[in-house]
């Protein structure tokens, strides 16, 4: 019977191979959009389900808030830990932290060679049981308990000594320490948050900073994981962290803490904390390119069902005679979903030849390592299967039962002609089709023109022609001041400064406390340790004040945004200037009052803001992470030849590296980015399919009507009367689907726009837009086909009549 089913299908396609491509093309092109999202959304939504203990490892993370101001961190302070574990020993099975100074790059020399590796942690023993390292050489027993030792990954062993066998190799650290190789394991898999390349212990850490790391409950750099014990809910422990807060965490008057439980699984979609150890996947994103896949196939069965109900009269004489034969109608309607199906399974196999086209693109544009081996196991072979099935029984189960209720009378009779019932619900289909159609070019302009604001917004500071030069732990830090003087001899370096963090991209919270106040706790402000030259570099307008510390004074310096001063209650930002602060280095004085600026990226609203001028050398040299040049625009190419000459003179060994802010702050819309091209191209191909189907269905009804067409061209119809006669109706489709299309979007559009701090505004023009590129689309398909219409010689139709 099967083997008869295809039969059949093969015998209809060659025989309506027009209609037959037009439908087996959008189907393949709507599946293989549905298969590769579907695989990049498994694999997004399948990061850290391998580690042994998953559901029952969590991130400890911290939410402090004062008035108003504080974060929402993803670290914690170094002994929280292990008091959890001395505290909660009946809930919790393991602790361990993870720490890198918050993505810090380090140097590491090993013979002549030296290379910045940022992939560097100190860890505790226990994270070799609380994620699932596997171990290559070495032993696991005792790894990462003794100080200076170290785990590297297979990657790196082969980058560093060949095949030569790592364990105990050494190489210099920092030129401070000698880090002996105690194991080699398997490189981090793609689907973790945590990808490394080396891991240290945590002893060593301890060795250098001993006091700092055990007691100190400010200070909180360490990622802090645990593993709750069988039958310990989430929820059951989190209710004990308040008192947890309370014994052990310092909290300054009017400032909350808390601690809370992040499920180790839910990571990489739903965090976007404070600290984290690196760029995370967004959730919002995956839905919306879940519903996009969704749509996609949608389109692509609705072109099929439309198409085959409006090819229907061509099949009504066969189905006819059929009947007369004595076919029952439950086996017609078996035949043409058999027909669907293997037109499923023939765009199945065609879908998965062009996903393995496009997955090497793909993964180079969205970072991913998607194999087409993804689909071979058996559980992905089922849903392929099921895919195909559901998506044929779908297509064709209309056009299956319309077909099969055909009366044999009606047909031998020739009274299938109008199809009143059909026509309305092909228009119906057309209707849905563009408004999904719509839809994705509204929210495909609306991604577009929020990403390109985000690019060239006002952050309040200038962020054209200034480069960026890491300097951390290099010998620049040490000589900047000659170094800054050789830089600035050239005549296209304007100024120079130094800064914690890059400037609109990331801050660190600093303690302070207002003077007046002794007697109360530390209060974190959002901060960034910079020199006297940052506001010149930047741009950023001085409204109270002055940024050049007076040299006679004892005090640390201080400059404040107009926030601060808002909430720090003063009437006007004068007041401000001379007021005290006690912090970590000693006395600080506001000094100046600087215009708010955008700290972080646009995600973020601005807050009260602190850049700190420290006085003393040595933490100017610990907070001098960053140089920023600014540079006269033009000849850029030789100023950083220039700089790197520099660079050569006063640290030889280590690598240089130059970035421009601009280029820096482009890097924190990546995901915004990779939705737009996206959704672009998912746009096009939707639009594509239902401007095949639209083609299909037009060419079909003009047929239909070609005998009526050439009566009216020869009683006198003009080419505006015929190109009417074509185009009207679908017209008013169109209108009908921008009418429906437009109110859902906009909620839509509206509910993301408002997850920014700072968005740009909904206005008419963009649903214009897309109403009028769908009405070009409909209007250039029915003139190609009426400018046939008219050139056709109306005796080649009516010669038989």
């Amino acid at each position: 019977m099967l083997r008869n089913y295809i039969k059949i299908t093969l015998r209809n396609i060659g025989k309506h191979f027009s209609s037959s491509l037009i439908n087996i093309l959008g189907l393949t092109i709507g599946m293989a959009v549905f298969i590769l999202i579907a695989m990049y959304v498994y694999n997004e939504m399948n990061f850290d389900n391998f580690h042994p203990n998953a559901s029952q490892t969590y991130r400890i993370i911290i939410k402090s808030d004062l008035k108003g101001v504080g974060e929402f961190a993803s670290s914690t302070p170094g002994p929280t830990a292990n008091t959890l574990q001395k505290d909660y020993k009946e809930q919790i099975k393991y602790t361990g932290r993870i720490f890198n100074n918050w993505n810090s790059e380090y140097f590491i020399e090993y013979k002549e060679h030296g290379f910045k590796e940022s992939d560097f942690f100190f860890v505790d023993s226990t994270i070799l049981k609380i994620f699932k390292i596997d171990f290559i050489s070495g032993n696991p027993s005792n790894a990462l308990t003794k100080p200076n030792t170290v785990l590297i990954t297979e990657s790196t062993a082969k980058k560093y000594f060949g095949n030569a066998n790592p364990i105990g190799k050494k190489f210099l650290f920092e030129k401070k320490i000698l880090f002996t190789v105690e194991g080699v394991i398997k490189d981090a898999p793609i689907n973790t948050h945590f990808h490394y390349n080396f891991l240290s212990s945590l002893a060593t850490l301890e060795k250098l900073q001993t006091s700092k790391i055990k007691e100190d409950w400010y200070w909180n750099p360490f990622w802090t994981y645990i593993v709750l014990n069988e039958g310990v809910e989430k929820d059951q422990f989190e209710k004990l962290l308040p008192t947890f807060v309370d014994k052990h965490f310092t909290v300054a008057r009017g400032e909350t803490k808390q601690l809370f439980l992040q499920p180790i699984e839910g990571i990489h979609l739903n965090s976007h904390l404070d600290f984290e150890i690196e760029a995370n996947g967004n959730k919002t994103y995956i839905i919306t390119l879940s519903v996009i896949a969704i749509f996609m196939l949608i389109i692509a069965m609705i072109n099929y069902m439309n198409l085959a109900t409006a090819m229907a009269t061509k099949r009504a004489r066969e189905i006819g005679i059929r009947k007369v034969l004595g076919t029952q109608q439950n086996i017609l309607i078996i035949q043409f979903l058999s027909e669907a199906i293997i037109h499923a399974f023939v765009s199945m196999l065609l879908s998965l030849a062009i996903v393995e086209m496009m997955l090497k693109p793909f993964n180079n544009f969205t970072n991913s390592v998607l194999e087409m081996n993804m689909l071979l196991n058996p559980f992905a072979i089922i849903c392929l299967i099921l895919l195909s099935i559901v998506t044929g029984i779908i297509s064709g189960i209309y056009p299956a039962f319309y077909l099969a209720k055909y009366h044999p009378m009606d047909v031998l009779k020739g009274m299938l002609t109008k199809g009143g019932t059909t026509a309305s619900l092909r228009k119906v289909l057309v209707v849905i089709q563009f408004t999904i159609s719509i839809s994705l070019i509204i929210g495909t302009l609306y991604a577009y023109k929020q990403f390109n604001y985000m690019r060239s917004a006002d952050l309040g500071f200038n962020k054209k022609n200034v480069l960026v030069i890491p300097i951390a732990r290099t010998p620049i830090v040490d000589k900047y001041d000659n170094f800054k003087k050789d830089l600035l001899k050239h005549p296209d370096i304007q100024n120079v400064t130094t800064m914690e963090y890059i400037i609109g991209t990331d801050y660190n919270s600093h303690e302070f406390l207002p003077k007046k106040a002794t007697g109360d706790k530390w209060q974190f402000y959002p901060t960034i340790v910079v020199r006297e030259d940052f506001l010149d570099v930047f741009d950023i307008p001085l409204i109270a004040g002055n940024n050049v510390p007076k040299e006679e004074s004892a005090s640390q310096y201080m400059l404040i945004n107009e926030s601060m001063v808002k909430h720090m209650g003063w009437k006007n930002n004068n007041e401000a200037l001379g007021k005290k602060f006690i912090s970590g280095s000693g006395t600080e004085e506001v000094i100046g009052v600087f215009a708010d600026f955008n700290a972080k990226s646009l995600h973020y609203s601005k807050t009260p803001f602190v850049l700190n001028i420290k006085k003393n050398e040595e933490e100017k040299k610990y907070y001098s992470r960053y140089i920023a040049v600014k540079i006269h625009p033009g000849n850029k190419e030789a100023v950083i030849n220039y700089i790197e000459g520099v660079w050569m003179q006063y640290a030889p060994s280590r690598p240089f590296d130059i970035t421009f802010l601009d280029d820096e702050l482009k890097s924190l819309y990546l995901d915004e980015e990779k939705l737009c091209v996206i959704a672009a191209l998912t746009t096009f191909l939707s639009l594509l399919i239902a401007a095949l189907g639209l083609f299909g269905l037009i060419s079909f009804l003009t047929n239909r009507r070609a005998k009526e067409i050439e009566i009216r061209k020869m009683l006198g119809a003009s080419k505006f009367t015929v190109a009417k006669l074509v185009t009207a109706q679908f017209l008013w489709l169109i209108l009908i689907a921008n009418i429906i299309a437009w109110p859902i979007i906009y909620f839509i559009v509206h509910g993301w726009l408002n997850t920014f701090a700072y968005h740009i505004e909904m206005n008419i023009f963009v649903f214009l837009e897309s109403g009028l590129i769908a009405f070009l689309l409909t209007l250039s398909i029915t003139t190609m086909k009426t400018i046939s219409i008219i050139r056709k010689n109306p005796a080649d139709t009516l010669r038989y009549e």
